[in-house]
Order: structure tokens, then sequence, then C-alpha cells
């Protein structure tokens, strides 16, 4: 659950989902094959009938977001998104009477905890002390009470039991959307859950809910710069606006919200009038409606006030605004422009595109490739309900400044705005966006948010057509007419951000949140009991009838050949979207390359795919990409390597011709490897900016950094020596011929493509190596705490262990640790991490557990826990993953746990061929792991058949905290410190030798 923050072009290219041609061609548009549904009490539904997969997607969205928050109240309508997942009155309680008492007397004694907190000036004196002690206790004595006789995440628990997935929400300054995708025989279980939620919905957990809004906001502002950059660019563009608030709210406000204000904005704003519902995928319209009206007919429809929001004043001159925070430096600017549906906006959308938003882009042509004053660039125009900005981002390379950076980008908006734009460029601009609504026609849970948004923002699905329409018809004209008029100095933002100056402490580093809400109470019994209405709606789940799972059958549904040039080949055509996807995967990777030449393999992946061809210099290749709208990307991996192509079927011709002459006639450009190596170099020096990325690679240290192939890093000396003979060196020994194995899917004809792909790569010089090479080695255990200190507000932490575990163990055991993982933290609201440290404490946004057990014979699988938390919690926290991990292991696992996720794997199972291409590369993927085709099918044979003695097995084989190391990126408080020290050993480590490589 997360606010829609600010993602380039959200709303706007969401807009535009016609079938090609519909403006193009005259082919028939999507809107004439969506069906509008309406209740009496003026609940919109709309359905769109696609039965490739036997699943459907669905959402419903409220008109109402952050924009609306009453003043002193921001981040409810957020949180409000969050407290819509807490159950209703028949769902998440064994006794609802008690209930309403306990929360009611809660209430009551939060709302004087407030207000001592409030009233008292810090320090406390002794008799506030006192008084705010025992509100905590008879909270806290309260807290356990409650916990008694609830059954937490219930409603979660019922959605993923009936194999739903990407289950969550978002709330945006405009609208907050709810979604979920399911098999199709659960319609009648969606219908009947969600109106549980929308017409009894109990906000319990309100006030440790709240606290892990408060972590959610320093995950996503505090603890990034990206973060600061986005309340600050904000703050700068819409003085005046509700648009200046950030939609998770700002921190002492969020602090004080009540469930009350959650109510009565529930009340006030979610009402069936003010909602729109769209389901996608195997449905029928009938039986939709008829399950509308059974479950959401009596959904009473209240009046909802009028939004008035204020426009945003005129500007009147440039405002700026510095961030400070520990990262490398970067700049963002930005304009004031136009809401969504204002004829201004379409050319703004266009101008994002071939300013910024393309490989053969202004600013990406110049400052990047020809220039190399930045390491990357963007531009992106954003239209909301009620205002809208265009923005421009960058970050500096090497030497080169801030300044140098924001005068080369002010400089290409001046040419602009006095120059104009070619039609050239123009018309590439509108086959990206072409391109980009295609590639979303794949996706039925996409498709839904852009019907969605399309009725939000317009009111009617025919915006669908205008959109496109008016995108089509845009001139080189009103593209430099639309640069004119809003993006002038008068209207310029700028966020420039820097390191913190002496004596600054940058990123502010808060405290706590309310409290600790279940400190010292044990965790409930799960799966002991459940609500009356969970078992209704389990009955419900478990009545509809059984889904077809469509598992993809080589020669029936997939065609396999090998060509005569020993390409391997499986074929799927599909007409119904009109694109191809193909991918390509070739034996062999770096695992076989010394260790002294891995440098230049960093290289090749990026300079084969844009370091141009023989007939095209690296500029043109990027031009001629963007004309035909088709993507080509190129990796080498370490065991295996392979591309991946995409083109629209209009294009299909020329744009295979290309990927050919890419692949076998690379040109290999020195200038484009020079800037391949700048933003390599710029990448590593960021490696320290992202927490979550940061403590990955510190525990990657802690336990590989030894490790001669593993614990290697190139260094910036030998990156900067890397010559086109080394890179090309590289390409030739893995990519070839001989060891190919191709996948097609879409809109192709089969003859031809078999021919094509004869002609242009049978006669490819073959791979000098095909040999693939897993690294053995034997489980390493280092415990202990490893602290790489940085000045953060919440530190992230990673428990993680190997085991000795791999493919050659029986498959029984595979699916009991498969079950493991999901019980301990892999399942989500479900898992026992996330029940005590997010739900019971607080004191995280998210945790989540991975566990790889099917490696190669040799290569040792691990265990990781991940999570950021408060500062003043790291070790609180690292106590309760530790607490979880010895219950497991002392008391076992509950038959009910087992049971819940294995009916959750098996309903999920059928989200593995939704996708037609990633069902067709599926295949190959298990012959290329030396797998059977029905491996998938034997898989969920196996996870059907575990039982709780396996898993317990399974655990005590496997878990073993004393061989847990923990690393934790960020500063400790000194109690902290003190304390893991005492009970875990703390080893602190030097930035310089965790990020190697002399960056």
């Amino acid at each position: 659950m997360s606010p829609f923050i600010r993602i380039p072009l959200l709303i706007t290219l969401l807009l535009a989902l016609a079938l090609p041609g519909a403006a193009r061609g005259g082919e028939q548009s999507l809107v004439d094959e969506i069906e509008e549904i309406r209740l009496d009490n003026g609940l919109r539904i709309f359905v769109l009938e696609r039965d490739f997969s036997p699943t459907f997607s669905a959402i419903y969205q409220f008109k109402v977001g952050g924009a609306a928050d009453p003043k002193g109240r921001s981040g409810i309508a957020h949180l409000l998104e969050h407290m819509m997942f807490k159950g209703s009155e028949s769902i998440g309680t064994l006794d609802r009477k008690k209930e309403k008492r306990i929360m009611a007397r809660l209430s009551e004694l939060w709302h004087e905890l407030d207000r001592e907190r409030t009233r008292c000036e810090e320090p406390f004196g002794e008799a506030d002390e006192e008084r705010i002690a025992e509100l905590e206790s008879e909270i806290e004595s309260l807290a356990a009470e409650h916990k008694a006789i609830i059954v937490k995440n219930e409603y979660d628990e019922l959605l993923t039991r009936a194999g739903g997935v990407a289950v969550n929400a978002g709330t945006s300054w405009d609208f907050t959307r709810y979604f979920v995708q399911l098999p199709a025989n659960q319609l009648e279980f969606w219908f009947r859950i969600e109106s549980e939620r929308l017409t009894r919905p109990v906000f319990r957990e309100f006030y440790s809910e709240r606290d892990v809004v408060r972590e959610e906001r320093r995950l996503r502002y505090e603890n990034r710069a990206e973060g600061m950059v986005t309340e600050a660019i904000n703050g700068l563009l819409f003085r005046g606006h509700p648009y200046t608030t950030p939609v998770i709210g700002w921190p002492s406000e969020v602090e004080r919200l009540k469930r009350e204000d959650a109510e009565d904005y529930f009340r006030t704003y979610y009402s069936p009038g003010n909602c729109v519902m769209v389901l996608v995928g195997d449905l029928d319209r009938g039986e939709v409606e008829r399950l509308a009206k059974k479950h959401l007919g009596k959904w009473k429809p209240q009046e909802f006030p009028p939004l008035l929001i204020a426009e945003a004043p005129e500007p009147r001159g440039e405002r700026r605004q510095t961030v400070r925070f520990d990262a490398e430096p970067s700049i963002t600017l930005g304009w004031n422009t136009v809401p969504d549906g204002l004829a201004d906006n379409y050319p703004l959308v266009l101008l994002a595109r071939l300013l910024g938003g393309m490989s053969s882009s202004r600013l990406d042509r110049d400052l990047v490739n020809e220039r190399r004053i930045a390491t990357s660039v963007g531009a992106y125009n954003y239209g909301g309900l009620y205002e809208g900005s265009f923005e421009v981002y960058g970050q500096p390379q090497g030497e080169h400044t801030l300044d140098e950076l924001e005068g080369a980008i002010l400089e290409h908006v001046r040419r602009v705005r006095d120059e104009g734009v070619s039609e050239e460029e123009l018309e590439r601009a509108k086959v990206a966006f072409e391109t980009w609504r295609v590639n979303r026609l794949e996706s039925n849970l996409w498709l839904a948010f852009s019907i969605g948004s399309t009725v939000g923002q317009s009111g009617d699905l025919d915006y669908i057509d205008e959109f496109e329409e008016r995108i089509s018809a845009v001139t080189a004209e009103q593209v430099q007419d639309v640069a004119q008029r809003y993006l002038t100095p008068s209207r310029l933002c700028v966020v420039p951000v820097l390191r913190p100056e002496d004596g600054d402490g940058g990123a502010q580093v808060t405290g706590g949140g309310s409290m600790a809400h279940a400190h010292g109470s044990p965790p409930g019994d799960r799966g002991a009991a459940h609500s009356k209405g969970y078992r209704k709606l389990m009955d419900v789940m478990e009545s509809a009838p059984p889904v077809e799972i469509a598992v993809p059958v080589v020669g029936e549904d997939v065609e396999r050949l090998v060509l005569g040039s020993g390409i391997t080949v499986f074929l799927k055509e599909d007409h119904a979207v009109p694109s191809v996807s193909m991918g390509f995967s070739w034996l062999g990777g770096s695992n076989t390359t010394p260790v002294e030449e891995l440098a230049p393999a960093q290289f090749a992946s990026g300079l084969l795919g844009k370091g141009g061809t023989e007939e095209l210099t690296p500029e043109e290749l990027e031009v001629r990409l963007d004309e035909l709208g088709m993507r080509f990307n190129v990796w080498i991996g370490s065991t295996q390597s392979g591309a991946r192509f995409w083109s629209l079927s209009r294009n299909f011709a020329e744009s295979f011709d290309l990927a050919m002459d890419i692949l076998t006639e690379p040109r290999l450009d020195t200038d484009r490897l020079e800037v391949q190596k700048g933003r390599y170099i710029s990448n590593m020096k960021r490696r320290y900016d992202r927490p979550s990325r940061a403590v990955r690679l510190l525990s990657n240290h802690v336990l590989r950094g030894d490790h001669p192939r593993l614990g290697y890093t190139p260094a910036k000396t030998e990156v900067e020596a890397v010559a086109v003979a080394d890179v090309s060196g590289i390409v030739d020994r893995y990519l070839g011929p001989d060891n190919l194995f191709v996948t097609v899917v879409g809109d192709f004809e089969r003859d031809a493509l078999l021919a094509g792909l004869e002609e242009r790569l049978g006669a490819w010089s073959r791979a000098q190596d095909s040999e693939r090479d897993w690294l053995e080695r034997t489980p390493v255990a280092k415990p202990g705490v490893y602290v790489l200190e940085k000045e953060i507000p919440q530190p992230a932490v990673l428990v993680s262990q190997e085991i000795d575990i791999h493919r050659t163990a029986p498959p029984e055991e595979h699916a009991a640790v498969e079950i493991l993982n999901e019980i301990l933290g892999g399942s989500g609201f479900r898992s026992r991490l996330m029940e005590r440290l997010r739900s019971d404490e607080g004191l995280t946004y998210g945790v989540y557990s991975r566990c790889r057990h099917q490696g190669r014979e040799e290569v040792p699988g691990s265990l990781s826990i991940q999570y950021q938390t408060q500062r003043d919690a790291v070790a609180r926290s690292i106590e309760i993953v530790l607490e979880v991990y010895q219950q497991l292991l002392a008391d076992g696992v509950t038959v009910e746990e087992v049971a819940e996720q294995i009916q959750t794997w098996r309903n999920r199972f059928i989200f593995r061929f939704e996708n037609r291409s990633a069902s067709i590369q599926r295949l190959m993927a298990l012959e290329l792991d030396d797998r059977p085709y029905g491996y998938d099918q034997e898989q969920l044979e196996w996870i059907e058949a575990v039982t709780v003695a396996d898993v317990n097995a399974a655990a005590r084989k496997y878990l073993d905290p004393a061989d847990l190391s923990i690393c934790v990126f960020g500063k400790l408080t000194p109690e902290d410190e003190a304390a893991l020290a005492e009970t875990y050993g703390l080893t602190k480590l030097a930035k310089e030798e965790v990020f190697s490589g002399g960056y």
C-alpha cells in the first residue's frame, strides 16, 4: 500500500489505450469492447472480456485523494487506504461487541496521550512523565486484550488463499485505488469480500498502522535524496495549492491523526456515486452485473461535497531550494503547466518525450552521449486533475558541475522555445507513445488501471480515443508554442542535491513513532481461530468450480524446432495483440572468464545494444530504434547470456532486420564505450545512496568478500583501461548461433520468421565458449552484527545465512523449504515476520524473506530477511526477528499455517501462465535449466503434499540462529550499539572497504 507519488506520465499516459489504428488506420477501438454497468446507487462498473488466461484483474477507485485532506490532517486519505485492509464487522474479530468497547476506550486514551504530549514541553516534568507512562501502560494492556479477540490480517489471508496476486492499493492527490488479480472462478468471492470492505469496514489497529505510515514516510522520503527532492520541487511548483502537501502527509500531522478522522473521511467520500470499478479478464458481463447487484446493490449512496480546489497562483519568478543530503549530486528543474484534459497538455506530453524521454531525445544525445556532462537525464509531463508540471532531471558525470548541467538543460529548453522541433523527432515521440500503449495490452491489470484512470480523469470512456486522436494531431508548432508559454524563466523551479556542508547535518534524523504497541505480548495462535465472516467467505471461495490451469505443452500449444544452423526455436503465433516479443538465450557467461578479464564484461551488454552497427553510428541507431518503436536489450550473465526484443507488428520486418544487424554486425563504437564507462563509474559512486541496495552490498561483502570471484569488484583503474578490443573479445566468446535458444510470441508469420532467423543467424560466427560454470563452494557462516554507518533516519537491516541445500535434495524437501519461507516472511502480510514487526509493533513498512534452494550442485542456498526501521528501534527489531526464528524452531509450524500456504500457492500457480510471452519463455528456461517441461506441474504436486512434519524437519535441518549474519546500513544509537555488541558481537566496517574499487 503506497501513495502514487508523481510517477512520470502515470496519469497522462495511462489514458491512451485504443488498439493501434484507432487513430492511424481505422481499426476497431478498444472502447467498443468495454461494457458499462450502472447500479441504481450510482456505482459504475466497466467490464472488458479477455479470455486468453483464466484470470481477471479488478480495481476500484474513488475520486478523492490527498488534495482533499482537511487542513491539519494531511495524510488521512492515504492512512484510510491502509485502514481499508483491516477487515470488517464480521471479518477480523471473534467478538465484535467487546471489540467496540475496547476500541472506544483506546481512542479516548490515545486522544489524551496526544494531548499530553502536545501540551507538555520537553523535557517533561516528573508529573508529566508519570501521566504519560500511565496512559501508555493502559493502552498497552488494552491493546493486548484487543489482540486476543482479533485475527490479524484476515482480509489479506482470504485474498491470498483465493490466489490473489498484486493485492495492494495506492493514493494519489486525486484518486484512491484498490486492486487485485484473481483466478477467474473467484469472481463471486471478490464481490462478496469487497462488499464487506466497502459497506462495513472496521478501522482496527489504527494507531499501530499510523506508526507504519510514519515508517513508510521515512522509507520513501526521508531516507533518500529523491524523496526529499519530490517534496521540495512540489513545494516550489504548487505553492498555495494542495499539491504542495505530500500525499503521505507531514510527519507532525500524521502523528496526530485519529481513528475518527478516518471514519469521517470514509463517510464523506466513499460513496458508490464517487466510485468506479473496472474488471478485465476471463469474465462474463452478465454474471458481473448479477453479482454486482447481489452484493453491492444495497450499498447506500450518500451525498458527497464537491471538492473546491483553488488554482495555484500564477508564478512570479524563479524559485530555488537546495536539498542537503549525503548522496551524489543531482538536479531537478520544473515549470508549472496545465492539468490533464486541457489542449496544451497533449503537446507537453510529446515535448517530454522528444526532450528527454527517448534514447534519441535531445538531452540524451547531447548531454549524455556527446558532451558527457550527465550520467543520465530525463523529462516528463505530469497532468493531474487540478494542476500540472513539466520536469527535467539529471545527474552530472565526473567532474562536471550542477551549474554546467543546469545551464545545458536550459539551453536546450531555450532552443525549443526559439527554434521549435522537427517533424521527424515529433513523429518519433508519437511512435514512442504508441509503443508504450500497445505494450500494455499484454496485461489485464494495466488495462484495468488505464480504463479506470480514463473514466476518473474525464468521466467517460470516449476519452480513450479522444486522447489518442489529440496526441496524433499535435503539430510541431503546438509543441513550440507550449514551450514558449510554460517553460519560461518566470515559472522555473530548481532543486539541486548537494552534500551537507560542514556543521550541516543534512537529512533530518527523527526518532521513533508514537509508541510500541505490543511489546512483550506473545505472538497470536496463528490459524487457531477465525471469524464468522472468514468462514462464510471460505465457503464461497472453496465452493467455486475449479479453474483449468492451462500449462503450455510443447507440441500442442507451443512449437519447438531446431533450425539447420543448430538454433533451437520455441514458437507461439498469436494475433490478439499487434506486437512481437522475442527472447534470445545463450549458454555460457562470465563465470568462465578469467577474473583479470572481467572488467570488459561490464560493458559488453550496453555497448552491443547501443554501440551502433556496421551501417549505423550509435546516434543513427538510436534514432532508428525510436522511429520503429522497438526495444532490444542484450546482456552477458554469469552462466547464461541473453537478449530481449519487442516490436510493433506493423514494423516487425524492419525491426527484425535491425535487431539482427545489432547482434551480428556490431560497431562497438569507441566513443560510446567511453560514455558507458563514465556512466558505470558514476553509478558505482552512487552505491552508497540507497539504503536497500547498500545493505545488500554490505551483506555480500561480509559473506563473499574474500571469494576471488564473488567478492570481486573491477577497480576504477581497470574500468578506465578497458578498450573496444576487450569488449569485442567478450562478445565473440559467448554469443553465436550454436548455443542459441530463441522464443517468439505474437503477431508474426511463421515461415517468414524461421527463414529470417536461419538466413541472418545461420552464417553468424560460432561462439568461442558455450560452457556454463557454476561456482562451487561450501556454505559460509559469519555470525555477528556488521555495521556500515551513514547518518539516515531509517537504517536498513539484512539478516542472512547460507544453507547447504541445492537441487540434488529430494523434491519433497524443496517443497517444504518453499512453504517454510512463506510462513517465515515470504508471504507478505500473512508471514510471521510481517505480523510481528509491522502489524504488532509498527516498526517497519515491510519485511520480507527470500530463500534460494534450487541452485546447482555444490552451489549453496541462502535465506535472507530484509527491512528498514526507525533508528532507535534497530536492536528491538533484530531481537524480534530472532524471537520469530527461535520460536519457529522450538514450537514448529501449525497445521493451519501449512494449509493456508499450500492453498495460496496452489491458487496463485495459474499466474505463472497469465502472460503469453512469459509462459513460452518459461518453457525454454526449463530446458536450459535441465528440467522437464512438466516441472511446474510436478512442483505443484510436491507443494500440495507438504505436511507439518516436513516443514518442521526442514526448519531444524536448515535454520540455525547461530549462523546468522546481521548487517545494518545506518547509524545506531549508543544504546542499541552497546546492546547488539554484547548480545551478538559487533563489527564496524569502513565505507571504502565495502564499496571498494576506488570510486
